[in-house]
């Protein structure tokens, strides 16, 4: 059941980040139009027994599944998880091939309440769905914008060769999937491009090669890791350094990267902890924006990272400008790895003599951590305060000041 309700958060989990890059482009709502849906008693009931009557032991390992779920069903499945992964509300309307979802979801921006609000209509198509149109906070931005950032989200569904085939009916959703070994490593590998995918699974080989060779007493420092896999020389710098970067960012948090189109189920040895600065969340950090950047841009992964600090402070482990430090230290050096095959060729051969981590991460000492969002908000206001600001340019001057970067902007 735990794995079916992951698969479930995982599949939530694309539709929150497709709503998260639309919410760059436009202003926020200060309310939902969808209200906060509170499941009953009977409902909430209904939801736990539907997911362990379809979790997969209880379903055949191998071979294709299928599940059919009525519009009400899907809607309760939908704001069920909701419930567990966000504050907001959503409503499902299912037309012949065509499905129509309006969510509003609460972020925390800032200390004044925002939503997002959101209203998109999916058709089928080849791919199994397609945007036809987009709306958020009630202004329509073009169907293309919003299908191009789901393409890769939609992609990895694809790719991983999990979903078989999604019929859209007036009031019903028919899905049948293989529910593979290793599904959600699977899905998680489907978004590496495909035509890098190969880089990216050999890079992980050298990965796991050298923490074998690792003594088991001593912590894996972030920098003999960096050293070892961007010293690879090869045709195209910057997209050995993209794999490096991939592949590292998911073993530092943990994960394994599986080709999609194997349906073996391979063991493979665990990731150990990766240690930046003694810490292994500052190497997470560092490495998922660093990830992020590579795929991505600078504004998204600063963004993330900060909605992932702001919701700390909200109850979880408290803000920290030390995470933040790490946020944008990766930020940078990604932009080192990949910018331009001279820049790219300068760090792999600063790789080959060996980096220490004051190369490119700066001391974190003095850096405020642990802050509640009330002491946040007390002390430094939000991103557009100017103690907010002061504290990232001191943020940033301590990262710039690192030899790896004097020696780029040189």
């Amino acid at each position: 059941m735990r794995q079916l309700i992951k698969l479930l958060s995982w599949t939530l989990s694309v539709l929150l980040t497709l709503m998260l890059g639309i919410a760059l482009l436009v202003a926020l709502d200060s309310r939902p139009r969808i209200p906060e849906t509170a499941l009953t008693p009977a409902e909430r009931t209904w939801v736990k027994q539907w997911i362990s009557a379809n979790r997969p032991s209880a379903r055949p390992s191998s071979g294709i599944n299928a599940l059919s779920l009525t519009e009400r069903e899907a809607s309760l499945l939908l704001n069920g998880l909701l419930e567990r992964m966000a504050q907001g509300g959503a409503d499902l309307t299912l037309r012949d091939g065509a499905a129509e979802l309006s969510a509003s979801l609460r972020l925390p921006l800032d200390q004044v309440t925002s939503y997002l609000n959101v209203r998109l209509r999916l058709v089928e198509d080849a791919k199994l769905l397609r945007i036809e149109s987009a709306k958020v906070a009630g202004l329509p931005i073009p169907a293309a914008l919003a299908q191009t950032l789901a393409e890769q989200a939609l992609g990895a569904v694809e790719r991983a060769q999990v979903v078989k085939t999604l019929d859209l009916e007036e009031g019903a959703i028919h899905l049948s999937y293989a529910w593979r070994p290793h599904m959600l490593e699977h899905l998680g590998s489907g978004f590496v491009p495909e035509d890098e995918l190969p880089d990216v699974l050999g890079a992980q080989e050298r990965l796991h090669a050298i923490a074998q060779d690792w003594p088991r007493r001593q912590p894996i420092t972030l920098a003999r890791l960096l050293s070892a896999l961007l010293a690879e020389e090869g045709d195209d710098p910057v997209a050995a350094n993209r794999a490096a970067i991939l592949a590292l960012a998911a073993y530092v948090n943990g994960r394994i990267i599986r080709d999609p189109s194997e349906a073996g189920t391979k063991k493979v040895a665990r990731p150990r902890p990766v240690a930046l600065r003694g810490r292994r969340d500052l190497s997470q950090h560092f490495m998922t924006s660093a990830a992020l950047t590579v795929e991505g841009n600078d504004a998204l992964s600063n963004l993330i990272g900060w909605l992932k600090e702001v919701s700390d402070s909200d109850g979880g482990s408290g803000f920290s400008f030390a995470d933040m430090t790490a946020n944008r230290a990766g930020i940078r050096f990604a932009r080192l790895a990949t910018e331009s095959p001279a820049g790219a060729r300068r760090l792999q051969r600063l790789a080959r003599s060996g980096l220490s981590e004051e190369d490119f991460m700066p001391e974190i000492d003095g850096l405020p951590e642990g802050m509640s969002h009330r002491s946040f908000v007390r002390d430094f206001g939000d991103p557009g305060g100017q103690a907010y600001k002061r504290m990232i340019l001191n943020i940033d001057e301590r990262i710039e000041s690192r030899p790896l970067f004097r020696r780029s902007a040189g």
